[in-house]
Formats: C-alpha cells, sequence, structure tokens
C-alpha cells in the first residue's frame, strides 16, 4: 500500500509540473510510410512531460506492424523509436509504453523480419534508463524467399534447396523459380537462384553462373553481349502476341537485371550481389529476385501457381479473404497458404506441366463479381531475406530506336 500510495503521489506531483510546461515535443513523427494494412495507429499519445512518444510505428511493412508504442508516458524522453522498420505480420507492438521517470522504453520492437517479434518491451518502467533497446534485430522463420502476392499479402516460402516450384501458370504464361542452400549464422535457409519463363513456345531462363553473373538462355540459346555492350533487347515474332526481353548490366537501383514483358505481365529479374551479411555476420551468395506487373485479366480471369492464386483470391473481396469457411480464404499471418501443400508446387524442370497447371488449356471464364473494380497493373515480389523489395513500376517499352535483335 506504502509502494503505491508513493507512486500515486509521485505521478500527481509530476502531472501538476509537466503540466505547467504543457508537455514540449511529444508524438511526433508517427505512424509514417507503411506499407501494408493496421500498422503504424495508436502511437505517441497522452504524454506528459517534454521529448516523449516520438519516431514510433514508422516504415513497417506488412500488416499489424508497429502500433501502440510510446503512449501514455510521464517524465521526459520515454516511448521514443519503437515499433519501426519491421517487416511481416504482428511485429513491434506495444512498446515503450506507461513509464514514469526519464529515458525508460526506448528503441524497441524494431527491425523485425517475420511473425510475433519485438513486442510487449520497454514498458512499465519507474526510474531511468530502464526498458530500453529489447526485442530488436529478430528475424522469423527461415529466411527462405519473402513474396507478396497480388493481394499486398507477404509470406515466406520454405521450399526445399534443389527443387524448382511454380509461380504462375496462365494459358499461354507460365513462371517458376529454383531454389538454393543459403548458409545463415543460425540457420540454413533458401534463395533463388533461377527463373523459367513460358509464354506461348516461347522460353526465356534466367540463372546465377559460376562466377556470379546472369545467364540468359531464350529458346535454347544462350544470349551473349558484344564487348562494349550494356544492354540487349530481343523481340522474338509471336504470332497474336507480343514478348519482349531486355537484359540491362547496370539497371538503375537494381545491377544486372532482366526485364520480360507481354501484353498480359511484366517480370524484372534482379540480381543480388554476393557478400551481403546477415545479422550474424556471415555473408551469403548471390541469388535473385523478382517484381511482378499484371498488366490486365488472365484468360479466363484464372491462374494457378504460388503467386498466380493471389490473384483469384484478390478477386474474391477481403470479406471471403477473412472468412475462414471460404475457399479464398488466407489468414494473415506471414505463413504460405495455397491451395496445397509446398510438395504440390514443386517441378521436375522448370517448364514441367503439373496436374493443377492451366497452360494450354482452354477454360470457361470464371465470373467473381469484384473482377469489374480491379485497379491494373497489379504488383508481386519475390526476394530473399536480406534483401527489401525495389520499387520497379510497370513500363511498357516501345522498341523504335532501341537497339534490339528480331528474332
Amino acid at each position: 500500500m506504502k509502494v503505491h500510495s508513493f507512486l500515486l503521489l509521485a505521478y500527481l506531483v509530476a502531472l501538476v509540473a509537466f503540466a505547467a510546461s504543457q508537455g514540449i515535443n511529444n508524438g511526433g513523427n508517427s505512424g509514417n510510410n507503411n506499407v501494408g494494412a493496421n500498422n503504424g495507429g495508436t502511437n505517441g499519445n497522452y504524454n506528459l512531460g517534454s521529448g516523449s512518444g516520438n519516431n514510433n510505428g514508422n516504415q513497417n511493412t506488412g500488416s499489424n506492424n508497429g502500433n501502440v508504442n510510446g503512449n501514455q508516458n510521464t517524465g521526459n524522453g520515454n516511448g521514443n523509436r519503437n515499433g519501426n522498420n519491421n517487416f511481416g505480420s504482428g511485429n513491434g507492438n506495444q512498446n515503450g509504453n506507461n513509464n514514469f521517470g526519464s529515458g525508460n522504453g526506448n528503441g524497441n520492437g524494431n527491425n523485425n523480419i517475420g511473425s510475433g517479434n519485438g513486442s510487449n518491451n520497454g514498458n512499465g518502467n519507474i526510474g531511468h534508463g530502464n526498458g530500453n533497446g529489447n526485442g530488436n534485430g529478430n528475424a522469423g522463420g527461415k529466411g527462405d524467399p519473402i513474396m507478396t502476392g497480388f493481394g499486398g499479402r507477404s509470406f515466406e516460402f520454405i521450399g526445399q534447396p534443389g527443387n524448382t516450384y511454380s509461380l504462375i501458370s496462365e494459358k499461354v504464361h507460365k513462371l517458376s523459380t529454383k531454389l538454393k542452400v543459403g548458409v545463415m549464422w543460425d540457420h540454413n535457409g533458401t534463395y533463388m537462384e533461377g527463373f523459367g519463363f513460358q509464354y506461348r513456345d516461347h522460353q526465356i531462363t534466367v540463372e546465377i553462373t559460376q562466377d556470379d553473373k546472369i545467364a540468359v538462355v531464350m529458346n535454347g540459346v544462350r544470349l551473349e553481349m558484344t564487348r562494349g555492350e550494356t544492354e540487349l533487347e530481343m523481340i522474338p515474332f509471336v504470332e497474336g502476341g507480343e514478348l519482349m526481353m531486355l537484359w540491362q548490366l547496370h539497371r538503375e537501383g537494381l545491377g544486372s537485371a532482366v526485364e520480360i514483358t507481354t501484353n498480359l505481365l511484366q517480370i524484372t529479374i534482379w540480381l543480388a550481389p554476393a557478400g551481403t551479411v546477415d545479422n550474424g555476420g556471415v555473408e551469403q551468395p548471390a541469388y535473385l529476385n523478382f517484381d511482378m506487373a499484371l498488366l490486365g485479366p488472365p484468360a479466363g480471369n484464372q491462374m494457378e501457381g504460388i503467386i498466380g492464386e493471389t490473384y483469384n483470391r484478390l478477386l474474391a473481396g477481403e470479406e471471403a479473404l477473412s472468412n475462414p469457411e471460404s475457399k479464398y480464404y488466407l489468414a494473415d499471418d506471414y505463413v504460405f497458404h495455397g491451395k496445397g501443400a509446398e510438395a504440390d508446387y514443386a517441378l521436375a524442370s522448370y517448364f514441367q506441366e503439373t496436374a493443377t497447371t492451366v497452360f494450354g488449356k482452354e477454360h470457361k471464364r470464371l465470373l467473381i463479381e469484384n473482377d469489374e473494380q480491379t485497379a491494373f497493373p497489379l504488383h508481386a515480389t519475390g526476394h530473399g531475406l536480406l534483401q527489401q523489395t525495389a520499387s520497379v513500376k510497370a513500363v511498357l517499352h516501345a522498341s523504335g530506336g532501341r537497339k534490339g535483335r528480331f528474332l
């Protein structure tokens, strides 16, 4: 009882003192630059004193990150820099709240990757310099490719090193990726090391060479740039369609990259050079990332594959996505939820057909209530744990005036 009475008296004294100063520089720069749903909310409120509740809940990607940080602090310099720069779901929440004194509850719940990391730290401290620097820099899952579907929800696809998996299967398009092992400081993860793309009867593979460069093969022929060239454009003849492949050694913001464009898809594949360092200081191998723009509705409104399925769910609407009874239900927990298990998406090679493929098949148009309201282009991405998604805009290139090779 004496302890509670002392705390109440101390709180009232502080309340009067700081109320007279009207509270300076509290609750600023919070809840900004977040990508996804329900990020950066309820931060930096109801602080009494100076310099509290600032810089919370910013620059999070995913869902339900960086919320309820830096609130209801009494004193100076409490509840700052919490719940920022998280990637995934349910990270960096409820940090740096309800502190009394100075310099408490700061720098918690930041820079986490995965689900359910860095929350509930640095709260309820009395005195000075308590509850700081907790719950930061955690990585969930196994550091495998982080993918974001057309609906904007991110998930880890674990997969098996050496296996190839279907990303997109559409009537005249298919895209697959091959995984390789990545040895990290605390576990073995996987990275994407190759892609196979097919449009009608044209096939393109993009893979990493032994000397960590990009190798491009088109219709069975390995492409080479002549001395002094830094980009190569290929425009094969496609009856009833369009296909362009642009390979650049120094694409702005990406470096070595390959862009493939049809009338439906624009896919950018780029190389993350060897030498990036994980949280334990271990250098990582070179790996590939992708950004994809869906420029319009697919044939019959149907796509399959790890990424392709997310289009069907997007059309179903948020109500169906959130309803566990719906066939389109997708739990927003950073975990891959496909129509089948991961093994069901495995291929023997880049261009293999599977039982669920829709490539080359005629089918009736799938009627979904929300398809008329879909705003194209839609975007999907896939990248390594240490590589944040690049901002790649869908740009349709005209061939006139460019140095290209026509097939």
